[in-house]
């Protein structure tokens, strides 16, 4: 009885010792991540992105993968690979093998804007698309500013026909 006892705390240290080295990786693994120099990114890190394209679903999710979803079957469009153009631009790469073709990867172009969203999917070569991810983390405070602006003052003008 004494035996059984010890065994199943034995396991239970076990377990609990090996969740936390799985922790500890995974947190590794993020910190080896680029976040941009602001650390801007760093809530990109557990995200992804959809947008609708035609009769696909595009998926986008930073540091992990990108697809291309049809129904119930989907394409791996490309690993993370990196960031290019001071984190303009994500970088996926090494996705499924293109019949007579090269690896399909995904190059998705960021840029300025409220909310997050991925939209402008292409295949401008064969197997290799391009997308823009619209995203508050590209816009410095006085952009942000700017558009809201810009926003309030077209509700305005909207709200202003209503007198005539």
């Amino acid at each position: 009885l004494e035996a059984a006892h010890v065994r199943k705390e034995y396991d239970d240290a076990s377990s609990k010792l090996s969740k936390i080295q799985s922790r500890i990786t995974s947190l590794t693994d993020k910190l080896k991540q680029d976040f941009g120099k602001e650390k801007e990114f760093y809530y990109f890190y557990d995200q992804c992105f959809e947008g609708k394209e035609g009769k696909y679903v595009y998926k986008v999710c930073p540091y992990k993968k990108a697809s291309q979803v049809e129904g119930h079957s989907s394409t791996n469009l490309g690993r993370w690979d990196k960031f290019e153009e001071s984190c303009r631009m994500m970088h996926f790469s090494n996705g499924d093998k293109c019949w007579n073709g090269p690896d399909r990867s995904l190059k998705v172009r960021l840029r300025c804007g409220l909310s997050n969203e991925l939209n402008g999917v292409d295949e401008p070569s064969r197997c290799e698309y391009v997308a823009v991810l619209s995203t508050p983390a590209m816009c410095v405070e006085e952009k942000l500013k700017e558009l809201q602006q810009k926003l309030d003052a077209a509700s305005s003008d909207l709200s202003g026909h209503d007198e005539l």
